[in-house]
């Protein structure tokens, strides 16, 4: 199993986990760590076990946004900038190609580069005393275009220009009702919360899973073939045949994502 000594990488039955160890600066994204999530992504999903991956940070963390203590080397100018955001740009083009879903448990503070990489997952739990807010405008940041697409694609221009305008922070809670998570739970129920959200998404058939996700995030961007290619792989998979089946037997069915 791939890992760095600050990313770690794991597998636990169907679920794939990746988490952020940096708990000293609460999950701070560095420029090494955006280049090597992609890779650690698509490992995760390379395993035909792997039904889903969850994306965490320590207990009590997430990701507190980018490591500011780079910001003079490594965006000191235009070209630093660009150069230094191609590794978020990187990871959420992983994260939305990936075969498999991502969940985003947000145990801590999810702020800048923390909401990029929990709105590139696929679905969000948080603990309800998490912070999430985007404050790019208090350092006179431009807050990357492909992080920006994804908040409009989620958000809707009313609530995206909220945040950024005002850079303000909002509570899980607040967040739940914004549409920005799918569950909003106390830090003790968390894990586990997560748990079977990841084994219920992780019991359905593999590649109706993928479909449903490249046709979701992709709407617009996808062409007609891929999704007759997507389509047709589930309705010639055995997969399928074993779903009609278990449900006329009133059985579960056992999918092996073939």
């Amino acid at each position: 199993m791939n890992s760095t000594e600050e990313l770690k990488s794991s597998i636990d039955g169907a679920v794939g986990w990746l988490k952020i160890d940096r708990p000293q600066s609460r999950g701070a994204m560095t420029r090494d760590m955006w280049q090597a999530f992609p890779a650690l992504l698509q490992d995760l999903a390379s395993h035909e076990e792997v039904r889903v991956i969850v994306v965490t940070g320590t207990e009590g963390n997430f990701v507190a946004g980018a490591d500011i203590t780079e910001f003079r080397a490594l965006r000191s100018d235009p070209e630093e900038a660009r150069r230094y955001d191609e590794g978020s740009r990187d990871t959420l083009a992983a994260l939305e190609k990936l075969s498999v879903p991502t969940i985003a448990m947000l145990g801590g503070p999810c702020i800048g580069g923390g909401c990029l990489l929990a709105f590139g997952c696929d679905l969000r739990i948080a603990a309800q005393d998490v912070s999430m807010g985007i404050p790019a405008g208090r350092l006179g940041l431009a807050y990357p275009h492909h992080a920006l697409e994804r908040l409009l694609a989620l958000l809707g221009e009313a609530t995206t220009l909220d945040l950024l305008l005002t850079g303000r922070f909002v509570q899980g809670e607040e967040a739940l009702r914004m549409g920005m998570l799918h569950r909003c739970v106390s830090s003790d129920e968390l894990e586990e919360t997560t748990r079977k959200m990841a084994a219920q998404v992780a019991s359905n058939a593999p590649l109706a899973l993928a479909y449903s996700k490249q046709a979701s995030r992709r709407v617009g961007r996808i062409s007609p073939d891929e999704v007759n290619e997507l389509v047709s792989r589930c309705f010639q998979s055995e997969d399928y045949a074993e779903g009609v089946t278990a449900f006329l037997e009133k059985r579960r069915p056992q999918f092996k994502g073939r």
